[in-house]
């Protein structure tokens, strides 16, 4: 158990008031010398029993001492004294008072006592249960997090489907064009593919192999309409490029290409970084 465990657990009350057992007492001792924090709260009980019974102490009215010494002193006369008057007889009954106080006092303690050791009692059963509630949340956190992180892939592989179904559904549209787009002089193992469909002006794009760019630079690609590059958008690499992608539309193109730019692309292509390039057939 850790500190916190030893305070809540109610061993300190049970070693306060002298009944708990031997193991108890040793695993006390143990945490005391352990944990700081601990023998503190055994230092902080011992001195709260102890305000609380000198709280409850009981001072002797002030004429107590008086009649007492003057009884002993004049010890000879006691026997003349039996018939004094009722006020000289009023210190016994003050001693009667007191022996009644102390009663009062000794049922209190005992019912104290007793309230102590049920509270204790309480709080090891409740202490207990703490403990095994506290071991079935874990478990059932553990399993929530567990149910959501297979609901996550769940819901990204359905995603990753319809996504694939879709690229299919293009890819065979028979108004779809198909532009292969072989690597440059510079780059001859690169490989990407346009999906065109003139009627819809829409373009897709499928990345076959591309190197994957620094973390500042991004593809971006090209149509070459009428001799001059348009911008038709920058495009992700990792697990995207395995899939097509939307790019931006085009009413008519020669060819497209696609060149490495900075991050978030350029206005105009860098020519000496042109990785594929291909020619709209027909």
């Amino acid at each position: 158990m850790d500190s916190q465990d030893f305070i809540s657990s109610g061993i300190i009350e049970l070693y306060m008031a002298g009944i708990a057992t031997e193991q108890e007492v040793r695993e006390l001792e143990a945490a005391m010398a352990q944990f700081p924090e601990v023998a503190a709260q055994v230092e902080t009980y011992r001195r709260n029993m102890e305000a609380y019974i000198e709280m409850q102490g009981i001072d002797p009215q002030p004429g107590i001492k008086t009649s007492l010494f003057s009884k002993i002193n004049n010890e000879p006369n006691l026997q003349e004294e039996a018939f004094a008057s009722d006020e000289e007889l009023q210190p016994s009954k003050v001693v009667s008072m007191q022996e009644t106080k102390s009663l009062s006092w000794k049922w209190i303690a005992t019912v104290a006592a007793v309230l102590l050791i049920g509270s204790l009692i309480l709080n090891y059963v409740f202490f207990n249960r703490y403990k095994l509630f506290r071991e079935y949340k874990d478990k059932y956190e553990s399993l929530l997090l567990s149910q959501n992180s297979i609901l996550s892939k769940s819901n990204l592989y359905k995603s990753r489907l319809e996504q694939m179904q879709e690229s299919m559904e293009i890819i065979q549209d028979p108004k779809v064009l198909k532009v292969p787009m072989p690597g440059t002089k510079a780059f001859p193992e690169a490989l990407a593919t346009v999906f065109w469909n003139p009627s819809s002006q829409q373009v897709y794009l499928k990345v076959n192999k591309l190197p994957e760019p620094a973390a500042d630079k991004q593809y971006q690609l090209w149509a070459i309409v009428d001799g001059k590059p348009v911008d038709m958008g920058v495009f992700e690499m990792g697990d995207t490029a395995s899939l097509l992608q939307k790019m931006k539309v085009t009413g008519k193109a020669q060819m497209f290409a696609v060149t490495l730019e900075k991050k978030g692309g350029a206005a105009s292509p860098t020519m000496e970084q042109m990785y594929v390039a291909g020619k709209i057939p027909g």
